[in-house]
């Protein structure tokens, strides 16, 4: 019997040392800086099999976090947090610097051994790489073999790959540039190489082509060996999350006045489709579930929180993650743990705005529990900030008073209090927003050095898991029918038997014991709840950057950036403090132009093209 894992980036060394097949003779002379023409690839297993894996080795996300230029992660230039860095070059997206000839670059490898690159590049060299496997792999030796189990569908399963992988970089360019040139063969010196954009439409059609082609050859689950490709469910997954951008304000309308005005729905077929995509995506293979969470105490590390369930579990018990990223390191420790801590960066800083996204919760995991959201003004609230909220923050956030560690006898507190061995206002790297990044982090580590930082960290950085596609049918079910209306003649998910967005909702929520959303709250509240749910179920996952985007909201990534002062009020015997008062505080101002819903397209590109690729609107 088959068994599911986590369809990761990271490709074995050995399947990238492309070794020479069996079939070859011994001793049969060989170029010794290898394949020279293309018989030389398509003739041997190993190499036709490698050349569309070197897409997974070179071109993909990469496992660590910190995968902007200045090791910035893309939550530093959103609402979720800052880099605590002013220079580092992450930044030139909100402080006004970023343009055609000034862009951001991003870490693209399946493991830790990659390049730094501009999207725009790294995915047409990746389409190429597709394309030209498609072009080669009905003539090579790889074949469906019917006479060897193992190589039973090798071809068909190869090529519904190059099918995934070239749609995943037709979205990756939808998504950060809009619409694009397509390019679905190899392209050579008597080509046309220097093609027009096409339209949104089609760009998003050929996307969707791409992605049932995948489907339609991709087996349900792979096997152990083969843990890091991707199956049928993540091709579902990338349709669905396709259709659900496609179907949001930005993608519609008139492309060069980005898209329609915020809070329109547009054209209600484009939401009906994107909430067949994700029911089909949930319904389709029985083995990937919300993963249950039965523990909201700390240390969140430890066995059945959500951060070591969601975020740290692996192999046939890890059920959510549909495909993602993993890695036996600490790079995301020492970039983001705190300052104070030895060798140690700290980079990646909450904000408070974000912060107080967390709502409150009374009677938390009763029956007549209630939640609401957190308010400075509310003397509760404000007097014990980190008391009572969503177990999501415990989950997320590093802030002060945390208790951090799985070893009790190596357990120490987290100290961002002024004067607190953790904020450090004279280190430029120390937080500058009072927090620290938290999700995902092994509290097996206590500083870089051979003695604290532990065995290697053992983590997962999700690309497309269930909860998102729960919360893409929520969106999509609320835009199209209402918050509380069910889809005529629809089958209800398999998850819950949910039948509308709120239920959709409730059914991520009650995962972590948060009270259900009520009833009876008309479509636009029902959207500003499901925003919500996404911005916190989801955080530090790369979504807010494009969510924001796709919904018109640019404007809450530009404007004033708060975070906390802590000013301790007294200390006992032990020098710890026995009391604190809390000060919200401005730390950045950030630049918004509406230019700045798509990436600019490099400027070397539109100087290559001969004027015939158009600039994104205002670029």
């Amino acid at each position: 019997m088959k068994k599911k894992h986590i369809k990761l980036f990271v490709i074995l060394s050995v399947m990238l040392s492309l070794t020479l097949s069996c079939e070859r003779a011994y001793l049969e002379p060989w170029p010794p800086d290898g394949a020279r023409e293309p018989q030389d690839v398509w003739n041997y297993y190993d190499f036709t099999r490698g050349f569309l894996d070197k897409i997974y080795a070179d071109n993909l996300m990469a496992p660590r976090i910190n995968d902007l230029s200045g090791s910035g992660m893309l939550a530093s230039v959103t609402d979720e947090a800052m880099h605590s860095l002013q220079s580092a070059r992450v930044n030139r997206i909100i402080n006004g610097a970023w343009s055609p000839s000034n862009s951001v670059n991003v870490f693209f490898s399946g493991n830790f051994e990659g390049e730094w690159r501009i999207p725009w590049e790294n995915a047409y060299l990746a389409i190429r790489r597709a394309n030209i496997f498609l072009e080669n792999v009905d003539n090579s030796v790889l074949i469906d073999d019917i006479s060897n189990p193992a190589r039973r569908y090798d071809r068909t399963f190869f090529k519904a790959q190059a099918y995934f992988l070239r749609a995943y970089f037709q979205f990756d360019l939808m998504r950060r540039y809009g619409c694009f040139p397509i390019t679905t063969h190899s392209l050579t010196p008597d080509d046309d190489l220097y093609k027009p954009r096409n339209t949104m439409e089609e760009c998003f059609h050929q996307i969707i082509e791409d992605c049932d082609k995948a489907i339609e050859g991709l087996p349900l689950l792979w096997d152990d060996k083969e843990f890091y490709r991707p199956n049928k469910t993540t091709a579902q997954a990338l349709k669905s999350r396709a259709t659900l951008y496609y179907a949001s304000p930005l993608y519609q309308g008139d492309f060069e006045s980005f898209g329609l005005a915020k809070g329109e729905t547009g054209e209600v077929e484009r939401w009906k489709e994107a909430v067949k995509a994700a029911r089909v995506t949930i319904n389709g293979n029985p083995y990937y579930e919300l993963i249950s969470v039965t523990r909201f105490t700390p240390p969140y590390s430890s066995t059945g929180t959500y951060c070591q369930r969601v975020m740290q579990l692996r192999g046939a018990a890890q059920v959510e993650i549909i495909w993602g990223s993993q890695s036996y390191a600490r790079h995301d420790e020492m970039y983001n743990m705190p300052t104070g801590l030895q060798g140690c960066y700290g980079y990646t800083n909450p904000t408070q705005d974000f912060v107080d996204m967390f709502e409150v919760v009374k009677n938390f995991g009763k029956s007549n529990a209630t939640a609401e959201k957190f308010d400075w003004s509310n003397p509760n609230h404000a007097a014990n900030p980190y008391n009572n909220r969503d177990p999501r923050f415990y989950a997320s956030i590093t802030y002060n008073g945390l208790r951090w560690g799985l070893s009790s006898s190596r357990r120490f507190t987290i100290d961002t209090y002024e004067g607190g061995v953790h904020r450090d206002r004279l280190d430029p790297k120390s937080t500058k927003t009072g927090y620290y990044y938290r999700k995902g982090l092994s509290e097996n580590y206590y500083g870089h050095t051979t003695a604290l930082r532990g065995s290697l960290m053992r983590r997962l950085r999700p690309e497309y898991r269930v909860a998102e596609m729960v919360l893409n049918y929520a969106e999509a079910m609320n835009e199209a029918y209402g918050p509380e209306e069910s889809e005529p003649g629809g089958e209800p998910l398999r998850l819950g038997n949910v039948t509308n967005a709120l239920q959709a909702v409730n059914l991520v929520r009650a995962r972590v014991k948060m009270p259900p959303i009520p009833s009876g709250l008309t479509k636009d509240q029902m959207r500003e709840v499901i925003k919500h749910e996404r911005a916190i179920e989801l955080c530090f996952e790369g979504h807010r950057f494009y969510d924001l985007r796709r919904w018109k909201e640019g404007e809450k990534l530009g404007g004033p950036v708060h975070g906390i002062r802590i000013e301790a009020t007294g200390f006992d015997s032990n020098n710890r403090p026995t009391g604190f008062t809390y000060t919200v505080e401005k730390v950045d101002d950030r630049v918004w132009h509406d230019k700045m819903y798509w990436w600019p397209i490099p400027h070397d590109e539109i100087v290559k093209y001969e004027g015939k690729l158009k600039q994104n609107p205002q670029w």
